[in-house]
């Protein structure tokens, strides 16, 4: 192995230096060696960079030299000064070849959470200095460098850094807002889950109810990734009350949810807690509005493993406040059955703080804003056993589209991390009522079809109706 550690055209004096295999040299006195590091320098080669090696894994001959070095290190071969390095035959037993030939992988060393794309974005890590080259470089790894990973990719004589996706720990800090809000989405169905319950099935007075709430999620806009389950409680009271034509429920509610998010080595632990006034409104001519307002809290906390092993970690909060809002009609279908179109919107409105990770990669605080609209129908119908006990099985279908368009600012760079898009709805629910004043209830939901898949989402609850 030859290693450099700063710029010096005479490290070693040779005429030819090969990469293959050991680290010894020939009766000429030419070098041959597995791995030529230059670290971080500038290194000049004044000298012919050779194996006998080939790209192609079917010869005999396959193998590779390595070249490595740091992001900031650059390589020139200049060959051995002799007068035509291109078209120079095997006079010698000194020098037969170009410049360069053979086949190398080129590998990256460091890794670092610092540097806007432009630093590291095609930048030149190797020139040979002789067009008719046939000298191959390929990449030996990736590096995690500022928020992209990157590797070696040849251009004709020279070597550059190719950009490829989002490092692990910048893909879970661009993520975390679109998770957030896969949090309250869920919290917002829980909600209306028990506005919906209270009008149907027996007489609801109103009360006090809790809910286990959960699901997974699955998030790819083309640039984030990510998995994340979901488990949380609400608890909420309310009550009934008539007038203005209308019979009206109206509550507060409290949310706690805990959320786990990754992708590969990403990992990210979520805390939520949201706070909720809602209300419904069901008037004489079976038309309803619903609509809620509430406060959320965000914390997160990140880790992840860079390229080079390397552990990272980081937290952020964030609060939000959001809205929803919903209209339909129930159709009665005899004493016991509806049929429910209707129409609803949502909006969850993020501001975080900016934060940094230990490896210094830099996350400026976002304004991270998502709308839902929904257009579905519910059907249901209600088996009475005796006046104080009734089961109401339930079916929703509806198309979902989520209006996300949201960058993000990392290292001073844009990078989208909005997810949107249209998607589908179904679900399944049932609610038994064992007395006027307990009742239980348990729906699934899948939605699928936008940059966020929701593979399951689930709440069980019960309600007691006591009159307050």
């Amino acid at each position: 192995m030859q290693n450099v550690d700063q710029f010096d055209t005479e490290a070693f004096r040779t005429d030819k230096l090969e990469l293959t295999s050991g680290n010894i040299a020939d009766h000429n006195g030419n070098v041959i060696s597995g791995v030529f590091d230059i670290n971080s320098s500038d290194y000049v080669l004044n000298a012919d960079l050779v194996n006998d090696r080939t790209w192609d894994t079917s010869k005999s001959n396959y193998g590779y030299g390595i070249v490595a070095m740091n992001s900031d290190g650059h390589l020139t071969i200049n060959g051995n000064g002799d007068v035509d390095n291109g078209t120079e035959l095997d006079n010698s037993s000194v020098d037969n070849v170009v410049a360069a030939t053979g086949n190398y992988k080129v590998r990256i060393d460091n890794a670092t959470g610092a540097g806007t794309i432009a630093d590291y974005k095609d930048k030149e890590l190797i020139r040979v200095n002789d067009a008719n080259t046939n000298a191959t470089f390929s990449a030996a790894n990736k590096a995690d460098l500022g928020a992209y990973t990157y590797q070696a990719e040849q251009r004709g004589n020279t070597v550059v850094l190719q950009q490829m996706e989002l490092t692990d720990y910048a893909n879970m800090a661009l993520s975390i807002p679109s998770a957030n809000t896969n949090i309250w989405n869920l919290e917002q169905d829980t909600v209306g889950t028990r506005l919906t319950n209270s009008r149907h099935g027996l007489a609801d007075n109103g009360g006090a109810w809790v809910s286990y709430f959960g699901g997974n999620f699955n998030g790819d806009n083309g640039t984030i990734n990510y998995d994340q389950d979901v488990n949380g409680i609400m608890v909420g009271v309310d009550t009934k009350i008539d007038g203005n034509n209308a019979k009206w429920i109206v509550g507060a509610a409290a949310g706690f949810a805990k959320g786990d998010m990754n992708d590969r080595s990403g990992q990210v632990d979520q805390d939520s807690q949201t706070a909720y006034i809602y209300s419904s409104a069901h008037f004489a001519n079976n038309v309803f509005v619903d609509g809620s307002l509430n406060y959320s809290h965000f914390n997160n906390d990140l880790s992840a493993t860079m390229s080079n092993g390397t552990y990272v970690d980081g937290s952020t909060n964030s609060d939000a406040w959001g809205f929803g809002l919903k209209a339909g009609y129930d159709f009665k279908l005899g004493d016991a059955g509806y049929v429910t179109p209707y129409g609803s919107v949502s909006g969850l409105f993020q501001s975080g703080d900016d934060y940094q990770l230990s490896n210094d990669m830099k996350v400026d605080g976002q304004s991270y804003d998502s709308m839902r609209y929904e257009l579905g129908v519910d059907a249901g119908y209600t088996f009475t056993y005796s006046e104080d006990q009734a089961l109401t099985p339930y079916f929703k279908l509806a198309y979902v589209y989520d209006d996300s368009n949201n960058d993000n600012d990392v290292n001073g760079d844009s990078i989208d991390n909005g997810t949107e898009g249209s998607a589908v709805r179904v679900g399944l629910g049932t609610q038994f009522s064992f007395t006027k004043n307990f009742s239980a209830y348990t729906d699934a939901n899948y939605l699928g079809g936008g940059d966020v898949d929701q593979d399951w989402s689930a709440n069980v609850g019960n309600a007691a109706n006591l009159l307050i």
